[in-house]
């Protein structure tokens, strides 16, 4: 059977699988696959599983909260934030939620400093600016 390469690719680096048979993902209008050989597509994978065969014929998962995936002359490449990949795919998907949970609290924690930061400036412009009219007043006296 003919096979393609695949290219995953993070924020923290990459793997690459160089005979892979068949690929399975998932964008907003549902699953789809690919085998060698594939018109050429770009498609915007959506939270959840894909899953990849290889030439030996084991299926391997691929976690992700979203991402790009981008096929050219049997050359698979999907990019994204974060990825998990492994043979198990409850577990990856445990994790993936797990990282997203951490992620969507670090988020709000860094919001809830820039808008104490934002406050704080706010009240310091404030003072100056107070301080600044009433200098003005003392001069203009």
């Amino acid at each position: 059977m003919r096979t393609f390469r695949l290219a995953l690719l993070d924020s923290r680096g990459a793997d690459r699988f160089e005979r892979v048979q068949q690929f399975i993902g998932a964008d907003a209008s549902g699953a789809f696959g690919i085998l060698a050989g594939h018109a050429p597509m770009i498609v915007a994978l959506r939270y959840g599983l894909a899953r990849f065969l290889d030439d030996a014929g084991a299926w391997h998962y691929l976690a992700l909260p979203a991402g790009i995936l981008r096929l050219d002359r049997d050359d698979l490449r999907v990019v994204t934030v974060r990825y998990f990949l492994g043979d198990e795919p409850g577990a990856l998907l445990d994790r993936l939620a797990r990282e997203m949970a951490q992620h969507d609290s670090d988020l709000s924690a860094a919001r809830q400093i820039l808008a104490k930061i934002d406050r704080m400036l706010i009240r310091r412009l404030a003072d100056l600016e107070g301080r600044g009219t009433m200098a003005a007043e003392s001069i203009a006296q």
